[in-house]
């Protein structure tokens, strides 16, 4: 294709592939780069949950979002012959008598009813965990099987495209041209997630290292194929295993596990369930987050077709599919982003 351009991405975890699926569904050609340090996209529980309990709110853009999101996981599922999106009910055990109030006043929205369930007398009275306020049920969620997902995508991309398993080395960059070890790019996107704090072009933009770990647990008599979600979340993986999650702790750029953050899942277990379980396996991983919850996307302030997408946070996998798309329409058509997400928010320092 003679308007075939070349495209380098930085990082191939969910935003990096996310963006390079789109890029390459225009024709266009890509190197990837990703030193496998980055291992939040896999170990990540992959929900997509339309609601905020706190308040019973809306996800950010989740009527955008989710929609998008369910035909791009379908997308791919169909083009890679594998199975890895998967529909799931979340039922929510309420904490207090004002929470259920929310729900109650949502379920009776128009807005809401896409998402929320109205409560039954079953949902009242639910037996498969304590359940002191009543519990409610939302639709539209799903998960995706990180770890099956991100192999295979990346797999589809090694045989494909150009992939290096290798650090990015900053000082064989001009960005300028743009340029990098000889090689000239139509463009280059940073999706480096925690790292972006070591990449000099980008590092005035506030991307926290947030460290998250979760366990798998056995079982057996738990007997449930809903996500239970109170205090945590408790995501049934089949053969009486669940993943319960997660864990939140600041300006961590270490994935070693602690026995803290065992001890303090058990214990949030123990709030859903005083069934006994077995140990299984534990999890941690460094999510990029920012203050204000929000992607980071857009061009460098000096050096054209030089691009960041970073920042998905906790909500990564229901927004990147979207987010992807808007960015490669801005890459390629200069079509306009979300001041949300726009990286001119944060000045440098």
């Amino acid at each position: 294709m003679s308007s075939s351009k070349h495209y380098l991405i930085v990082g191939a975890g969910l935003a990096g592939i996310s963006l390079a699926w789109h890029l390459r569904k225009r024709g266009h050609r890509l190197t990837l780069i990703d030193n496998g340090k980055n291992k939040s996209s896999v170990i990540a529980a992959g929900m997509i949950n339309p609601i905020v309990f706190r308040r019973m709110t809306k996800s950010w853009r989740a009527d955008e979002f989710i929609p998008y999101a369910y035909a791009f996981y379908k997308e791919l599922e169909a083009e890679l012959g594998v199975n890895f999106f998967h529909p799931i009910t979340i039922r929510r055990i309420f904490s207090s008598e004002q929470e259920r109030g929310f729900w109650e006043e949502r379920q009776n929205d128009s807005e809401f009813e896409q998402y929320i369930t109205p409560i039954t007398a079953d949902d009242t009275h639910y037996l498969g965990g304590h359940n002191p306020y009543g519990t409610g049920r939302v639709k539209n969620a799903s998960y995706i099987e990180t770890q099956n997902f991100i192999h295979n995508v990346r797999n589809f991309f090694t045989q494909n495209c150009t992939v290096l398993s290798e650090s990015f080395e900053h000082s064989a960059f001009d960005p300028k041209r743009p340029n990098y070890r000889g090689v000239s790019y139509d463009g280059v996107v940073f999706c480096e997630g925690f790292c972006a704090p070591e990449n000099p072009l980008f590092n005035h933009l506030p991307v926290q290292q947030t460290k998250g770990e979760t366990i798998t647990i056995y079982c057996p008599d738990l007997k449930t194929n809903e996500s239970l979600n109170r205090k945590c979340f408790i995501l049934p993986l089949g053969k009486d295993l669940y993943r319960i999650g997660a864990t939140y702790v600041w300006n961590t750029p270490t994935d070693e596990l602690t026995s803290a953050a065992k001890e303090e899942l058990s214990e949030k277990f123990r709030v859903i369930s005083d069934l006994p379980f077995e140990m299984v396996d534990q999890k941690a991983g460094i999510r990029p987050t920012t203050p204000d919850r929000r992607p980071l996307i857009g061009e460098h302030a000096d050096y054209s077709n030089i691009y960041i997408f970073n920042g998905l946070g906790t909500k990564g996998y229901m927004s990147a599919p979207l987010l992807s798309k808007e960015l490669c329409d801005h890459i390629l058509n200069g079509s306009s982003l979300s001041e949300e997400v726009l990286i001119t928010r944060f000045k440098k320092r």
